[in-house]
């Protein structure tokens, strides 16, 4: 399963992005999911490459790195209380993120196709809508499964 009970966050308080990011990659590393070396190659990623996106309704990042950091693949879900300023991917501009998705895939086609999902994620926003008060972890499952990330 893509989504570990472990790495699915709700309601979190973060200062910064990379505090976010922070909390996020220690729950995969806890769940095991990733490697000690992830959370740093995270966040070098994060700082030459950012992955934030704006949507129509909010701000969604969707960090990731190289899948030699990656021992099971999951995604970390988390929802921040208050969204917290990240860059936009392609142009560096100011984006205030709510909802991160952070990949730790194994194969470099599972990541392009869950990036290809994910942006159909993003461009519903009664999903996103949902997604942003969400704090049930098996809604959020059935969510994921309704838009085809868990099959």
């Amino acid at each position: 399963m893509l989504f570990d009970q472990n790495v699915i966050l709700f309601d979190k308080e973060a200062s910064d992005k990379q505090e976010a990011l922070s909390i996020l990659a220690d729950s995969l590393y806890k769940a095991g999911s990733v490697t000690e070396k992830f959370k740093p190659a995270i966040l070098k990623r994060e700082s030459n490459f950012p992955t934030a996106l704006k949507t129509e309704t909010i701000g969604v990042a969707i960090p990731h790195t190289d899948a030699d950091k990656v021992i099971t693949p999951q995604i970390g879900f988390m929802q921040l209380k208050t969204p917290v300023k990240f860059l936009q991917m392609g142009d560096n501009s100011e984006v205030q993120v709510k909802l991160i998705f952070m990949l730790a895939l194994k194969k470099s086609d599972d990541q392009l196709k869950m990036l290809q999902t994910l942006m159909g994620l993003f461009q519903d926003k009664e999903t996103l809508s949902k997604l942003e008060t969400i704090n049930d972890k098996d809604e959020f499952i059935k969510i994921m499964e309704n838009v085809g990330i868990i099959k």
